[in-house]
């Protein structure tokens, strides 16, 4: 783990990397205690889905506007910003837990963090030397992983030891010290880029994909994925976790089936994020488009199995292969789009993903309702080889094209 002690000795991106891993456990805290609220209030699944979906809809609105913004900024401030914006929504649901207030929370946590995801693709580019790239992406997934495992757990022990008023105060406290961090980090000043109205400045985003047919077929590919495999994986787990035969704990059944696959998703992509650690592939597309190929199990083990064991193996091996595509796909977007434009460029990633989530979930639902969830999930392992299709595509294997390179910048 050399190389990662070597990036963490860097003091921007070591204070980068613990302001995201405070930023990320506070994310994770923040939902447990408004579900709990709301469950406490007497609120029913319609109204919590009706809240939660907020975020979903605030992140899809406005993340190319926060990836416009995230180019022309300082991508610290934005980021800053966005954090002290998520502590004063934390401390006024903790002190006014009610539903519409939380409601209105969660949407305007989302509007924050369109704006905070798309600086930190951006300041990546910044903070680390081309030397250092893949080692410090590494290390971001492994603060992703690890801060959304340390959230999960730490709010759910303070919800059920204080209640969700301590866990929404924990939460506040975790977006104040990441605002502090990243406040203090000092990043390279990009040279000044001519600005242009707001649409003319998403459309130039749009050209940097549409000019690398690899990079659209990537995002189509990913969005694709989310839709067609992940999507479904994530609304037939519980249904499925039901009928497998658990007798290894004294927990109920479904629940720990469907807590334990996910926690396995978590503990593959701790690990994809290691292997990604050990150096440079020498096809990153080919290296990125076979790691989605192991989601593809995951609906066969969900159609097959008897007992969660290979349920289990199966999303551990799809969080190692999600992982290692994400990281390979960062690089080289990075790599190839210029510094001012790479916001932008991530943005629309998170527009085409999370868009087509919603239609994945619901299209899911009524299939299921229709013909059954037999022929969905096979339909779900048969679209897993979609990334192997989009080889064919120019500059796709090498994640590379001709037009811009970002190390003769």
């Amino acid at each position: 783990m050399r190389p990662a002690a070597g990036v963490l000795g860097d003091r921007a991106f070591r204070l980068l990397w613990c302001s995201l891993t405070a930023s990320v456990a506070a994310d994770y805290i923040f939902p447990i205690a408004v579900v709990i609220s709301l469950v406490r209030g007497g609120y029913g699944a319609a109204a919590i889905g009706l809240v939660l979906a907020g975020r979903l809809i605030a992140l899809v609105g406005f993340a190319l506007i926060g990836g416009v913004w995230a180019d022309r900024l300082p991508r610290r401030v934005v980021m800053a910003c966005s954090q002290l914006g998520l502590l004063v929504i934390a401390l006024v649901v903790a002190i006014w837990p009610l539903a519409p207030f939380m409601g209105v929370a969660v949407f305007l946590g989302g509007l924050c963090e369109a704006f905070f995801r798309p600086a930190l693709q951006g300041v990546l580019s910044t903070v680390l030397p081309e030397r250092h790239r893949r080692t410090g992406i590494a290390m971001t997934s492994v603060s992703l992983r690890g801060g959304s495992l340390l959230g999960a757990f730490t709010g759910s022990a303070i919800v059920v030891a204080w209640g969700p008023w301590a866990a929404f105060l924990a939460a506040a406290l975790g977006f104040g010290i990441s605002a502090g961090l990243i406040w203090l980090m000092r990043e390279p000043v990009l040279p000044a880029q001519p600005r242009h109205r707001l649409m003319d400045e998403i459309r130039q985003g749009m050209r940097e994909v549409w000019s690398r047919p690899w990079m659209a077929a990537v995002i189509a590919v990913l969005a694709l994925h989310q839709t067609l495999i992940v999507a479904p994986a994530q609304v037939l787990l519980p249904a499925t976790a039901s009928k497998l035969q658990w007798n290894f704990l004294p927990l109920h059944e479904a629940d720990a089936i469907y807590g334990l696959s996910l926690a396995a998703l978590s503990l593959g992509g701790l690990i994809g994020a290691v292997i990604a650690l050990l150096g440079p592939r020498p096809r990153p597309g080919l290296t990125a488009m076979v790691g989605l190929l192991p989601y593809g199990l995951v609906p066969l083990s969900l159609l097959t199995s008897t007992t969660p064991w290979p349920v289990f193996t199966c999303f551990l091996l799809a969080g190692v292969g999600l992982e290692v595509a994400a990281i390979e796909w960062v690089i080289g977007m990075l790599r190839e789009v210029p510094p001012g434009r790479q916001a932008r460029v991530a943005s629309l990633e998170w527009v085409a993903v999370l868009g087509l989530t919603p239609f994945g979930l619901v299209a899911t639902g009524v299939l299921v309702d229709t013909v059954g969830a037999r022929p969905v999930l096979l339909v779900s392992a048969l679209a897993a080889v979609l990334p192997l299709v989009a080889l064919m595509i120019p500059g796709l294997v090498e994640l590379r094209s001709k037009s811009w390179s970002g190390e003769n910048s």
